[in-house]
């Protein structure tokens, strides 16, 4: 673990500087020597705060990418132990705190896929989508699924263009790429704000 000498020097002799406010009259040598101690542990103290802070993080992270089925296959096994303990006990706490995020996701997930099947459906013909811009205001677009792919490069694109794409699906799973057809233009819908698509002679609305 590395440490940032000069911060730890300059916080010994700011150390130095408040004793001697204070009025100690302590020799320098002993003032710097003791608050080069205090500086030190403190730096310490905060780095192994910091690595804890980070794994947990991390454990946090990777319990809540877990499926919410896993996730309570485990809760059970450790709530049918006849003793668990206070390492028990807490892991019980985060796996319960991380299933909870898990379905929320998995919520979202099948939503925003239903969604997605539902504007499919249309293909050559026109559905009419309503949802809600990143300024807040409503937008009604009226698309039409089958006339997006004569207008994307697909096997014709670059390797970084694929790339882009695949990364741009996964970072940002909520925007479903569509061929606005009154702008005459690729466009993108934020599924989790459609209130309203209208598609093959029925209406379905969203609470969003």
């Amino acid at each position: 673990m590395t440490y940032d000498r000069q911060a730890i020097m300059l916080e010994a002799w700011a150390i130095v500087g408040r004793h001697r406010a204070k009025g100690c009259r302590d020799p320098l040598h002993v003032l710097l020597r003791s608050a080069l101690k205090f500086a030190w542990y403190s730096a310490r103290l905060a780095a192994e705060l910091r690595a804890k802070s980070a794994a947990a993080d991390a454990e946090r992270c990777a319990l809540e990418a877990r499926s919410s089925a896993d996730l309570d296959a485990e809760i059970t096994a450790l709530e049918n132990r006849s003793m668990l303990g206070q390492e028990g006990m807490d892991r019980l706490r985060r796996l319960k705190a991380a299933q909870r995020v898990a379905l929320k996701r998995e919520a979202t997930e099948a939503d925003q896929a239903a969604k997605r099947r539902l504007i499919a459906s249309s293909g050559s013909r026109f559905c009419t989508v309503t949802f809600r811009k990143k300024d807040g205001s409503l937008r009604q677009m009226r698309v039409q699924p089958a006339s997006l792919k004569l207008h994307v490069k697909g096997d014709a694109a670059t390797d970084a263009g694929r790339k882009g794409a695949v990364t741009r699906a996964a970072r940002h799973p909520h925007l479903l790429p569509v061929w606005d057809a009154g702008k005459g233009a690729i466009r993108s819908i934020n599924l989790d704000t459609v209130s309203r698509i209208a598609v093959n002679g029925a209406v379905h609305e969203y609470r969003a």
